[in-house]
């Protein structure tokens, strides 16, 4: 089997840093390394504006040079300047938060330009901290078992040899499985979906919820959708489904207990100009803890059939095993965009790195199952600081609607622009 766990922190050695200390002495260190020399190929190969990071009054700018990555006392002239406090920073250098969930989680403060220009730096830090190199075009060459190009369109049966979905799985970062569940199963969910949606509230804090163009407030997230579906809380045990997960053979399980949110029901309603519903081309790392927890395992369960109308999932093949911004396509990126449609009762499985988007339904709604679930956890890891991330999580739909958007950008022309770019995704109907 091919094994995706790519943890290389433990919470047991996270530390608060010192601001002035950490820029004064520690990181000169580190870039006088093998480090250094990779967080200088990132600038190269990226050419990043200036950002200047800003703690209790004092700043250090992080800008390309011709010796690569230089760091300076000051603010001065850098294109984007970001505010943190003491513990945003040290989270963000040590991989526990990363700059979209300082964001999300208000602990970000941008001073002067805008906040992609932050999430941009993020894998130069991990270049110049963890040794991570970015993605340049051309770094990665997807092939099967037999050494020949990947076909990436593949649809697998269930039946299909699980070792070539695992080396499937490891290479692309997804797979589509036909027919895993009957059409009779998906009608009995979605029955379940009508009858549990009364049953959430806006404010719950057990949904999230989105405004339409037709004036509708809909929930579009029901969580711990096992509690209110027993043919859902029997799908956490179902061989088909423990089947696809056990591919890479790192005992994945389910990612936020069984008492908790293992589960989710996904409704994708049209016309949505308020609150997440659908989310632009993002990591499901993307919040953080990347290098303590992925890679884990999303397996998507098709209720109703999906395709380019109805809202499918978009991924970007091979994107687990590059470092990239944890949010938006870099124009540059030359890895293959696919789309992915799906009958019901197919399911799809992503790992948590893997870049993925599903596009705004246009003529019918999509409702969907999602199941994470999680590499197994090691005596040293902190459920507090898991939470903690969670918490982050369940801020970003309640302060979209705050910002009465469909997303938590600080610029939403870009978002309304690009956010949902399906240039050069390929896709075929579901078989």
């Amino acid at each position: 089997m091919a094994s995706v766990d790519r943890r290389t922190r433990s919470d047991d050695t996270v530390r608060g840093l010192d601001f002035v200390e950490f820029h004064e002495h520690e990181l000169p260190e580190v870039l006088h390394g093998p480090n250094g020399d990779c967080a200088a190929r990132a600038l190269a190969a990226w050419r990043l504006p200036s950002l200047a990071l800003q703690v209790d009054g004092r700043s250090y700018t992080y800008r390309p040079s011709a010796r690569g990555l230089e760091v300076v006392a000051g603010e001065g002239d850098a294109a984007a300047v970001a505010a943190l406090d003491g513990d945003a920073f040290s989270d963000l250098m040590q991989d526990v938060r990363s700059t979209v969930g300082l964001i999300i989680g208000d602990h970000a403060r941008m001073v002067r330009g805008n906040q992609q220009t932050l999430i941009d730096w993020e894998p130069v830090f991990r270049a110049a901290l963890d040794g991570r190199p970015v993605y340049e075009p051309g770094a990665l060459d997807l092939r099967d078992r037999d050494g020949a190009p990947l076909d990436l369109d593949r649809a697998f049966a269930a039946s299909d040899p699980p070792d070539a979905m695992a080396h499937f799985l490891a290479t692309a970062g997804f797979l589509r499985v036909r027919g895993v569940f009957s059409a009779e199963e998906m009608a009995e969910i979605a029955a379940d979906i009508d009858r549990a949606a009364p049953a959430y509230q806006p404010g719950d804090g057990r949904s999230w919820w989105a405004r339409t163009r037709a004036g509708e407030h809909r929930p579009v997230r029901l969580q711990a959708f096992q509690q209110r579906s027993e043919r859902a809380a029997a799908l956490l045990d179902d061989a088909r489904l423990l089947a696809l997960t056990a591919l890479p053979g790192d005992r994945h399980r389910p990612g936020r207990g069984r008492d908790g949110n293992p589960i989710e029901a996904l409704i994708k309603p049209i016309g949505v100009v308020e609150g997440i519903s659908d989310v632009t081309w993002h990591k499901d790392c993307s919040l953080g803890r990347h290098s303590y927890q992925c890679c884990g395992i999303t397996v998507g369960i098709a209720v109703t059939p999906a395709d380019e109308d109805s809202g499918q999932l978009c991924v970007v093949a091979g994107s687990h095993r590059a470092s990239l911004p944890l949010k938006g396509l870099r124009d540059d990126l030359d890895l293959p965009r696919i789309g992915l449609p799906t009958a019901a009762g197919d399911v799809t499985v992503h790992l948590s790195c893997t870049y993925h988007m599903s596009i705004p339904p246009r003529r019918a709604e999509r409702r969907v199952l999602y199941a994470g679930f999680g590499l197994p956890p090691r005596p040293q890891d902190s459920p507090e600081r898991l939470d903690a991330l969670r918490r982050i999580r369940e801020r970003a739909p309640a302060k979209a609607l705050e910002l009465r958007q469909t997303s938590i950008g600080d610029d939403p022309e870009t978002d309304r622009r690009k956010g949902f770019d399906t240039r050069g995704v390929r896709s075929r109907r579901a078989e």
